[in-house]
């Protein structure tokens, strides 16, 4: 069983084992276990990991923030980021550049992009043979795939 104390001296947040009598923070204080406020008890290291985060993050003010920061993202696949895509594709020049920006700019948006999503982008620049650019794409290394079904353009080495 593990525990989060913190310390009386400087405040911080530090993960122990609650079997033990005392641990010594990191400022030096050394801490009893046993009679010091056991803030969160946990049943594994790696739960106290992220315990220890949460308390600091208390600690200190930030826990919705913190909260807020470790929250996974949600993507944004709505139909305007297509629109988004086909409206700066439309700039570029000929053909080829068009679905070259395409491709480059739903990978900004979405990271990985799937044909379903260059469809959309390429039917709104009135680009028909989908299957035919994305093979061009494709062979010019202009695009890979990270796994099956979903595509990503190469980023240039800065």
């Amino acid at each position: 069983m593990f525990g989060v104390v913190v310390c009386p001296r400087c405040h911080r947040a530090k993960g122990v084992e609650l079997s033990k009598k005392t641990t010594s923070c990191s400022c030096g204080f050394e801490i009893r276990v046993l009679p010091s406020r056991i803030r969160v008890r946990v049943g594994t290291e790696r739960e106290l990991i992220e315990a220890v985060r949460r308390v600091s993050a208390e600690i200190a003010g930030g826990l919705a923030e913190y909260e807020r920061a470790v929250a996974p993202r949600m993507k944004k696949r709505v139909s305007d980021v297509h629109a988004r895509v086909a409206a700066v594709a439309m700039r570029a020049g000929d053909r080829a550049h068009r679905i070259r920006a395409a491709a480059v700019e739903l990978s900004k948006e979405l990271e990985v992009f799937s044909v379903a999503d260059l469809r959309a982008v390429l039917s709104a620049l009135g680009i028909p043979d989908v299957d035919g650019s994305l093979a061009e794409l494709l062979k010019a290394n202009v695009v890979y795939e990270p796994r099956e079904g979903y595509y990503r353009a190469v980023t240039p080495a800065p």
